[in-house]
């Protein structure tokens, strides 16, 4: 019995297509297309949040350097001040917010020159790498940081706290400048930060005083990567499941037009989803915070090395 019903239902499930042609005259339209591909993009360790957290921990710096500088830059409600919140969160195991981020997006929230230390078991002690937070690039000019401010902070040239005025630039003769940068005054590596809901409608004014940045990085020496946040809004097979991320159709097409607009590689752009709702951590958002940290961490150590 149930060997007629399974030849019943194959026969049946063949002839309903050409059913379909005697009905209408029409072939039956092809299936929907998946918004996934097969398999993912990147290897992320999903299952490994231990291990990979233990490999930030135990990095220690090159020997000439207190810590590993590590410069964020991009459009105003990218994300750059809640990816350092994020990496807190992720090494401290709770939701922290060091780095204080805007709600909304629009004119820059962050308008001084910060560096922000993550805290390493007790108060005295700190993970040896350190965000530079700057101002996000305004897609009109009033109101736009300089491109050549963000190039002298590379160069070790802006003093902590600087607030960044759109209608000068810094002068050597400004209390501000620091005319003699160490090596740990210097940036190490740049981060270019993304919003993948928004990549489409970037500017291109943004676009080229960005490029002009990673130029001049290129000039220097100095690596650089690009993460896209806010994956969960531009995708909804990732706001369903964060472990989509580098299956996603959708962020893949948005990666390769940013590596066009940027110049930049496919294999230097990471996704990553900040905290943001969250009250609690989540192992599938620091995986994927994780294996962005280990490149910028491996990049910026070659550089050092390089040195």
């Amino acid at each position: 019995m149930n060997f007629i019903r399974k030849f019943i239902k194959s026969n049946v499930a063949n002839m309903l297509p050409h059913c379909h042609i005697l009905i209408t005259g029409t072939p039956p339209p092809p299936p929907p297309l998946s918004p996934l591909l097969q398999k993912e993009e990147r290897n992320i360790p999903w299952t490994e949040r231990e291990r990979e957290l233990q490999l930030v921990r135990d990095y220690k710096p090159h020997k000439d350097v207190q810590h590993l500088r590590i410069m964020l830059y991009g459009p105003p409600g990218a994300g750059k001040s809640s990816f350092i919140n994020s990496v807190h969160s992720v090494l401290r195991g709770k939701i922290a917010t060091r780095a204080l981020a805007a709600a909304t997006f629009g004119v820059s929230f962050t308008n001084a020159y910060r560096t922000y230390k993550i805290q390493k078991g007790n108060p005295e002690m700190f993970y040896p790498f350190v965000f530079t937070d700057t101002m996000g690039l305004e897609s009109d000019d009033e109101g736009a940081i300089h491109v050549e401010d963000i190039k002298l902070a590379m160069n070790g040239h802006v003093k902590e706290g600087y607030t960044f005025k759109p209608t000068a630039l810094l002068r050597e003769s400004d209390p501000n400048y620091n005319s003699s940068p160490t090596l740990d005054d210097k940036v190490h590596i740049v981060v270019f930060v993304i919003p993948a809901d928004r990549v489409s409608i970037i500017s291109d004014k943004t676009w080229r005083k960005m490029k002009d940045v990673r130029l001049h990085a290129r000039d220097k020496g100095i690596p650089q990567i690009a993460i896209m946040t806010k994956i969960d809004e531009a995708c909804p097979e990732v706001k369903k499941d964060i472990k989509n991320a580098y299956r996603s159709k959708r962020l893949n097409q948005l990666m390769q037009t940013a590596s066009m607009n940027l110049g930049i590689p496919l294999n230097c752009i990471f996704l990553v989803k900040n905290y943001h709702t969250e009250i609690e951590a989540n192992n599938d958002v620091d995986s994927l915070i994780l294996s962005v940290l280990k490149k910028i961490i491996d990049y910026g150590e070659d550089y050092l090395n390089d040195l």
